[in-house]
């Protein structure tokens, strides 16, 4: 019959992302891409350095004033 159906979506290049705006921006998402391009840039991290990486996302949040709720709700999305 010839009937298609095609979605278009626009790219979100996190290694792009310059982490000092990533740190000012107040958009909780922020938070999320924050913390991918710490573990893309290092790619060969530690255990060690994971936790740090973990802890950074925490911190980032509580300097955010975020809610319980949507600091759970970021958790549970990463």
């Amino acid at each position: 019959m010839g009937t298609s159906l095609r979605y278009d979506f626009n790219s979100y290049k996190i290694l792009h992302q310059d982490e000092s705006l990533l740190r000012a921006n107040e958009n909780p998402f922020s938070v999320i891409v924050l913390t991918a391009l710490m573990a893309i840039l290092n790619k060969k991290v530690t255990d060690e350095g994971l936790k740090e990486i973990k802890h950074n996302l925490y911190d980032e949040m509580m300097k955010r004033d975020m809610d319980k709720g949507t600091r759970q709700g970021l958790y549970d999305y990463h």
